[in-house]
């Protein structure tokens, strides 16, 4: 078939599966790794930036639809403990490859100190 010997072919489509499968799976980490690393900055900053934690909040919702990221205000847990807190993130990434379905599951953990005194 198009001049290739079976062994040439079966090595062809090696690596056209290989990089579909790459062009499903890599951007769901990229993504994720810089989403993780946006909301390490914002959770170790949120205090000097005098920010609460509903701006804290929007924020990462904000930058999670920028970066295609499915979450919503709900994933999103701020447990308070006096002037600090722990911010977790759990989503789901679904991954459609045609004959073959996977969600990757990401999550984050960060603890900090916020500006604000107040109960939320």
């Amino acid at each position: 078939m198009f001049g290739l010997s079976g062994r040439q072919f079966f090595f062809l489509f090696i690596l056209v599966a290989l990089l579909f499968t790459g062009t499903q799976y890599l951007p769901a980490y990229f993504a994720a790794f810089q989403f993780s690393d946006f909301v390490h900055q914002e959770v170790r900053f949120a205090q000097s930036a005098r920010k609460t934690s509903d701006l804290l909040r929007g924020e990462i919702l904000q930058r999670a639809s920028d970066l295609a990221i499915p979450i919503t205000k709900k994933d999103i847990v701020i447990t308070r403990r006096g002037p600090s807190f722990t911010l977790v993130i759990e989503y789901h990434w679904p991954i459609n490859m045609r004959i073959y379905k996977h969600d990757l599951v990401f999550h984050i953990s960060e603890d900090g100190e916020i500006f604000e005194n107040v109960p939320n």
